[in-house]
């Protein structure tokens, strides 16, 4: 077991770091894959095609896709926790059934999943009430191919879970650095050269995920120090219930949000293609916040699991001061990033300039609330970590429902920018309510863990 990253001895920052910067390299991997698609099909006008409808499409097919992450979190939190635990308490016979029932779920949910996409496409981008005809072929295509084949990164997603749970998040990192690279090399190629356009973003994207999966299998394969052996026999259904019960409350919530953007997206369309278009360019701009939040989120969660199945209550707390520290100033210095130079951001991505003045005004009103992400992101890793996921989820749903009535009401008098408005009120709301909750929560630790019978403590189920 000597290959498995223990972060429950040593210097606090630099295992924090040893975790989290590896994690950060992949988040940014995968902005970088998103921010790839993105900038070549802006640039469909080349081979004739409108890059406004081809933005709306992907962006509208991308909520679907979107939506098949929560169910990608039912099964990685629930792994990813269970396997830290088990790490903490240096249980191995555990972490093997974990990891084995993990990876299984993963691979069901793929499948169930990229079915349903596949034959029910149509009547699913009927919800967002699209006008164009070309955007729903446009839409219709992407999903047949991306949506069809999500299988590929479900399976990967199950082995990253195991990996975070024993902090390898470096080789997280290398396999997904991979597919970036195949995807950036793939994008210009289908999209432009075989003049493909919205499909050969999708083509590009498939291949990219397949090879990373396969890669994460031969890894495994072939590592001469396993963690764990791929064995029938380790298969349970009170495993996979233990695993769903703590990654449910988190899938839910994504799910939900998910559902809560489409209802908003299907507004956003009544003012307009190209405010659909400013819209899904200034959310991948944005993604300089949310998805470096989530890939520290995911850290934090990493690091406070283990310690909390080892009973280092104290270095949990250190950890998340630490966080804090270093996440905080950041998500200010890109809020006042995308406050002062919009015009900037969103000209790498858009020629257009309707599209772009649009984007420009998304990015200024949502600059508010980047900080308030963040804080939600370290509450959030820190409940995930204890096995609480449920208080992260009910806060996070609440929160976003709150986004309806602000809607309504600013949309009145704001039109499309009272829908922005709408998001950064949501977002602050959360943030305050989980970092502090978080907070509170230090004094809560020790109650936390007896409850609970010294089996059931380390599983963290009962309150799920």
């Amino acid at each position: 077991m000597s290959k498995l990253n223990d972060l429950t001895q040593g210097s606090i920052i630099q295992k924090l770091l040893m975790i989290a910067v590896p994690i950060l390299l992949t988040t940014i991997s995968q902005m970088a894959y998103n921010l790839t698609d993105m900038f070549w099909i802006g640039r469909v006008d080349q081979i004739g095609l409108i890059e406004g409808e081809a933005i709306s499409a992907i962006g509208t097919a991308s909520y679907i896709t979107w939506f098949a992450f929560g169910l990608i979190l039912v099964a990685k939190i629930g792994t990813s926790v269970k396997v830290a635990h088990s790490v903490g308490e240096k249980n191995w016979d555990k972490l093997q059934k974990v990891a084995n029932n993990g990876l299984f779920l993963e691979l069901c949910l793929g499948i169930f999943f990229s079915i349903i996409i596949f034959f029910l496409r149509r009547p699913i981008l009927s919800i967002f009430n699209i006008q164009s005809a070309q955007v729903i072929e446009y839409a219709m295509n992407y999903l047949a191919i991306v949506g069809g084949l999500l299988v590929f990164q479900f399976v990967s997603s199950g082995f990253s879970a195991v990996n975070e749970g024993l902090g390898k998040t470096k080789t997280n990192f290398k396999i997904m650095l991979v597919g970036l690279i195949l995807n950036m090399i793939l994008d210009p190629l289908f999209i432009l050269v075989f003049r493909l356009g919205v499909s050969g973003a999708a083509i590009a994207t498939v291949i990219a995920q397949a090879v990373t999966m396969i890669i994460f299998f031969c890894h495994y394969r072939f590592a001469s120090h396993r963690m764990f052996q791929l064995q029938r026999n380790h298969l349970s259904l009170k495993m996979i219930g233990d695993i769903i019960r703590i990654g449910l409350p988190a899938g839910v919530q994504s799910m939900f949000f998910t559902s809560i953007s489409i209802f908003i997206a299907r507004m956003v369309f009544v003012y307009g293609e190209f405010v659909v278009a400013a819209q899904r360019v200034g959310t991948q701009v944005e993604q300089l916040t949310w998805m470096i939040s989530g890939g520290f989120a995911t850290a934090l969660t990493v690091f406070v699991g283990q310690n909390f199945g080892a009973g280092q209550d104290q270095r949990i707390k250190k950890g998340f001061v630490i966080m804090s520290a270093i996440l905080l100033p950041y998500a200010l210095m890109i809020a006042l990033l995308l406050r002062f130079f919009p015009e900037f951001l969103m000209g790498i991505f858009v020629d257009d300039p309707v599209t772009k003045n649009y984007g420009i005004a998304y990015l200024r009103i949502i600059s508010i609330c980047q900080v308030f992400m963040m804080m939600e992101a370290i509450g959030t890793g820190f409940f995930n970590g204890i096995g609480k996921t449920y208080i992260s989820s009910i806060i996070g749903i609440g929160g976003n429902l709150l986004r309806i009535p602000f809607l309504f009401w600013l949309t009145k008098s704001m039109a499309e920018e009272g829908i922005w408005w709408a998001l950064n009120l949501s977002d602050i709301t959360k943030g305050l309510i989980l970092y502090f909750g978080a907070i509170i929560g230090f004094t809560q630790l020790d109650r936390f863990r007896q409850r609970k019978n010294v089996d059931l403590a380390i599983q963290i189920q009962e309150s799920i």
